[in-house]
């Protein structure tokens, strides 16, 4: 648990004028106390069950789901959660909206293409947000996982331009960018990102 690491962080994205999201993934609640305690309340996690014992155990704390959704878990995602990052299926969006209270929710792009991750294509953006002109609520912005083997600069510039193409086209689009985590989180801020993602940077 690093506290310098974690306000040398909070001061950089600050300069940028975004967000700093925890991700407490499998990490010590001594530790994760350690962050709530420094200030923060809004945390990430990839995995319900634990994002349950969090909620219960932190009272004001709020989480976002930043996994896979698995559609018979989206009805108490929702209820536990302020935003979920990862819509990339339009069965998804259906029952997120069936169960939207205003939470923040991004579409999950696989900006490179990489079998081994999850989010829409690229050449699907176009259509996929078309779903939405039919729900109750609007995505606030997109995610991507860059693939490690590729350049995190041309995933992020990528990710940029689209951003900017959505703001264009849809009125209700607020622009949010979920990118960055602990190996390229200042190239995901010099690209627009909005919010970066940081579990071991912070955590080791």
């Amino acid at each position: 648990m690093d506290l310098k690491t974690l306000n040398n962080l909070s001061n950089l994205v600050e300069k940028y004028n975004a967000q700093l999201l925890p991700v407490i993934k499998n990490k010590k609640f001594e530790d994760i106390k350690k962050v709530y305690d420094e200030g923060f309340r809004e945390f990430g996690e990839n995995r319900l069950e634990q994002l349950l014992d969090h909620k219960d155990k932190l009272k004001d704390a709020k989480f976002h789901f930043i996994a896979p959704l698995q559609s018979r878990k989206i009805k108490k995602v929702m209820e536990s959660s302020i935003a979920v990052h990862t819509i990339s299926r339009k069965k998804e969006a259906e029952l997120i909206n069936d169960n939207y209270t205003n939470q923040n929710l991004y579409v999950q792009i696989n900006i490179d293409d990489d079998p081994n991750k999850s989010g829409i294509k690229v050449k699907e953006v176009e259509v996929f947000f078309s779903i939405f002109n039919k729900l109750n609520y609007f995505p606030v912005g997109i995610m991507c996982i860059p693939s490690i083997e590729n350049d995190s600069k041309l995933a992020f510039s990528r990710m940029q331009n689209i951003n900017e193409k959505l703001k264009k086209n849809y009125k209700d689009y607020m622009g949010e960018l979920s990118m960055g985590m602990s190996d390229d989180y200042q190239i995901a801020l010099d690209y627009g990102a909005t919010l970066i993602r940081i579990g071991s940077k912070i955590f080791n």
